[in-house]
């Protein structure tokens, strides 16, 4: 009797002790293998007991921790009384960085690094036609960077090259991008006989452009991250890839509000003839980057950290963005769904529009608020990346891990 009153006793316990320490178990496999974290993330975490209050977070001491915005990767331990590591996570660890808060809508006209093949043509030669661009193995997508070691910025520079005499009709070193990386083609032009030069059938496009929300502006350096997605080349599909661009400020033209399979936008229009306020260098799956040159742009008292992954917690947020001539305003969101993403992928979060007067205004979240802010607790966690086609009132953002490592 006495042997199953103990064998109760420790049952119990053991079902208590379980109860307890499965949810920790479960938030700590839920860590991705890598992240962000910068050293309040560490602290509040700790300070809360966010995984329990028997584990531990734990940086190496001593870090040289880069300045301005800058990872340093090194290695964070998840300890058990703060004596036994039980696992270990891969982390880039992010200087606490002051930033201006973005929120204003921006236009972007982004150029190549060469020309992209966007398709092509058959061309009339005196032996019936002929599709250089095919024979050659070039496919659309690809930029044409170089011919005979001579740089190409526009479809006039390809005109003249292949029409030199020293080239005419000659088969051509071509150098390419594909896939992001440097190769070598050949091609030989042909002679198109009513136009009476040489050609390469050849369709071909440098710049793209497009509209989204400026995210945030590092205060060190004024380098600037935006939209939160990529701007995809229209004709092809596909990320556009950028060799230069400019950033300018937008004009609101009205709001089209979203409704149930009908997505709203913010109507904007850029003015290529002003001065930019900024200039682009990269085009990425999240987002556009580069360096502002308009400081009058951001707003000095509009300021927040950037907080990588830990610092996401479910519940109230906030998202700024332009919707009128009133300039930049918080709207209330709500944080329903946080995920573990030891991928990068620019839906990392699911929000819920709660403010009033942003549903009476947009329906929710609408296109052109892609890379509208996500702050939390004083801290940039995020962008507004995708509204959910058949519920406006919801979204994803991207972690803010995934566009600072830009």
């Amino acid at each position: 009797m006495k042997k199953l009153f103990f064998v109760s006793i420790f049952l119990v316990l053991a079902m208590v002790g379980t109860a307890f320490i499965l949810p920790q178990v479960k938030r700590i496999n839920d860590l991705p293998d890598e992240m962000v974290v910068t050293y309040a993330d560490i602290a509040e975490s700790n300070g809360s007991n966010q995984f329990g209050p028997t584990i531990n977070l734990e940086l190496p001491k001593n870090i040289d921790v880069a300045a301005n915005g800058e990872l340093t990767d090194t290695v964070m331990s998840v300890k058990l009384f703060n004596l036994f590591t039980i696992k270990k996570v891969n982390v880039r660890l992010l200087a606490d960085t002051d930033v201006y808060v973005g929120g204003e809508t921006v236009g972007f006209n982004l150029f190549s690094e060469g020309v992209i093949c966007v398709g092509s043509n058959a061309v009339t030669t005196e032996n019936g036609l002929k599709e250089p661009i095919k024979e050659s193995g070039i496919q659309d997508g690809d930029a044409i960077l170089k011919i005979e070691d001579i740089d190409i910025e526009n479809i006039q520079d390809i005109d003249r090259i292949i029409n030199l005499p020293t080239f005419a009709g000659k088969e051509l070193n071509v150098t390419i991008k594909h896939d992001n990386k440097e190769k070598s083609a050949k091609i030989t032009p042909v002679f198109d006989v009513l136009a009476q030069k040489y050609k390469l059938g050849l369709w071909v496009r440098n710049n793209a452009s497009g509209v989204g929300t400026l995210t945030y502006v590092k205060q060190s350096d004024f380098r600037f991250g935006a939209v939160g997605h990529p701007i995809v080349d229209s004709s092809l599909g596909e990320n556009f890839s950028v060799g230069s661009g400019n950033i300018y400020k937008c004009r609101l033209l009205g709001i089209k509000k979203g409704a149930k399979n009908d997505p709203g936008e913010i109507r904007s229009s850029i003015n290529l003839s002003d001065d930019s306020i900024g200039l682009a260098d990269t085009n990425c799956d999240y987002g556009v980057y580069g360096n502002i040159l308009n400081k009058g742009i951001v707003d000095a008292d509009r300021t927040a950290t950037l907080g990588g992954r830990l610092s996401v917690k479910l519940g109230d947020a906030k998202i700024y963005c332009a919707l009128d001539n009133g300039g930049v305003k918080a709207y209330d969101v709500k944080i329903i769904k946080a995920n573990k993403q030891n991928s990068a992928d620019n839906k990392s979060m699911t929000i819920k529009v709660t403010d009033k007067e942003l549903l009476a205004k947009t329906g929710g979240i609408i296109q052109g608020m892609s890379g509208s802010p996500i702050v939390q607790n004083g801290k940039i966690i995020g962008a507004v990346t995708h509204v959910f086609v058949n519920d406006p009132t919801l979204g994803y953002g991207v972690y803010i891990d995934w566009m600072i490592n830009n």
